[in-house]
């Protein structure tokens, strides 16, 4: 009897020793997906921090070169809330006082200071206050670039910010990156297709042809655009939108293309290869050439190289529709041609059959020398051209003047009628092609 209650006894303990195990563990792995939970939550406000610094180094270089006094009070208004947004940001990580105090003073009387500016904005901003401001777009360029190699440091040693007791002790501020920062990395940007390429019209499509297109047309249009290129053609699902169009599958020698043709106008809408993998075996300029000889082809008139990029073996050229030496960059054509044999095989003609008609009134009232002096000075190596621009629904003849700025190329649009400013934008080389913003 007395050996039956040992068992018991033994048993009960066996139990209470398990349950007690299974909740130190359970509590373990609970309390790490906590902490894993609260350093992606961190980690997440680092990378917002770090795309807001861009941002707002991005608004200040616009406001220095801007001569607009409307443009100068938006701008100034934005490096405002972007300070602010920054300065909130970096108050909010785990980081000993000593790490960020003085890139939180900066941020915070940077929003104080704009403020200040907006409100006597001018058309151009005092030479004192310019200077101001480009030692603040350089000194957002050091932070951020430090806040890049320090989140680098981190992905590279696993450093987690759910390490509190690291971050919060203002020793050793070797194991922490964040606090001892240095080095460079590359940060992520978005590629660009071109000026105004993501304006989209809210218009009826103008440049759409009068016949209407049967069903049963539609692959016989398709089979005409590519030519000898297309073996076979068969119907595909309908196309809704703006542009209704009728869906075609495509078959060549080596490669399947999906085409849409619309309803109104049989004009191609877009066009792209099913599988794109091909040979680098010819260079851009032998791929704008045939891109060129592709749109003249098929009768799209004179047309002005935008922006390029390169992947999946093929170049990627965006173009805009010239008329009478003006560019207008709301008629934007995209083109795809194999790297591999120089056969067009994508097209996104969208924005052009939304857009193009004969514009009327292309003669400036302001001239190119009047419309120079509009632009700042700190731009250098300026060259100039005609084009109209989308801009709220409506479109603007401007001067588009080109120049260099601090490392990048900026692209600054005054009215031709009135002279004022109407845009900037920027332009960033990446080994793909180019990025503007």
């Amino acid at each position: 009897m007395r050996r039956k209650q040992w068992l018991w006894l033994f048993a009960v303990f066996a139990v209470s020793l398990v349950t007690s195990a299974g909740l130190t563990v359970y509590s373990y792995q609970r309390a790490r997906r906590y902490a894993r939970w609260i350093s992606d939550a961190y980690e997440g406000v680092l990378l917002t921090s770090m795309m807001q610094m861009e941002q707002l180094r991005l608004n200040i270089d616009k406001a220095i070169l801007s001569r607009d006094e409307g443009q100068n009070a938006v701008l100034l208004g934005k490096i405002g809330s972007d300070a602010a947004a920054v300065h909130a940001q970096l108050s909010a990580l785990p980081l000993a006082h000593s790490a960020m105090a003085e890139a939180v003073k900066m941020c915070n009387q940077m929003s104080g200071y704009a403020a200040a500016l907006q409100e006597k904005a001018m058309e151009t901003l005092p030479e004192e206050d310019a200077q101001t401001l480009e030692k603040l777009s350089q000194s957002c360029a050091q932070l951020l670039e430090h806040l890049q190699s320090a989140y680098g440091q981190m992905q590279d040693r696993n450093v987690r910010f759910d390490r509190a007791q690291v971050y919060m002790l203002d020793a050793d501020s070797k194991a922490r990156p964040l606090e001892d920062m240095s080095g460079r990395i590359d940060y992520p940007t978005l590629i660009y297709d071109g000026p105004f390429s993501d304006v989209v019209s809210e218009n009826a499509p103008r440049g759409l042809g009068k016949k209407e297109i049967p069903r049963s047309e539609a692959a016989a249009v398709a089979r005409g655009y590519l030519g000898e290129a297309a073996l076979s053609a068969e119907l595909t699902q309908e196309c809704g939108g703006t542009i209704p169009a009728w869906g075609v599958k495509v078959e060549t020698d080596d490669c399947t293309l999906q085409m849409a043709v619309t309803k109104q106008g049989g004009d191609v809408l877009w066009m792209f290869p099913e599988n794109a993998d091909f040979a680098l075996k010819y260079g851009l300029e032998e791929c704008k050439k045939a891109a060129e000889e592709f749109l003249s082809v098929h009768g799209y008139g004179d047309m002005h190289l935008t922006f390029w990029q390169i992947y999946g073996g093929m170049a990627t050229l965006s173009y805009a529709a010239v008329q009478e030496g003006v560019v207008l960059y709301p008629d934007l054509i995209k083109v795809q041609v194999r790297m591999d044999t120089l056969e067009a095989v994508g097209i996104e003609a969208r924005h052009y059959l939304t857009s193009h008609v004969r514009r009327e009134n292309l003669t400036p009232a302001v001239s190119e020398k009047e419309a120079r002096q509009a632009i700042s000075n700190r731009m250098s190596n300026v060259s100039s051209q005609l084009c109209v621009i989308p801009q709220n629904g409506r479109e603007y003849l401007c001067w588009e003047f080109t120049g260099d700025y601090n490392g990048n190329t900026y692209y600054v649009y005054i009215d031709a009628m009135t002279g004022r400013q109407r845009d900037i934008q920027r332009l960033v080389q990446t080994q793909f092609g180019p990025k503007a913003s």
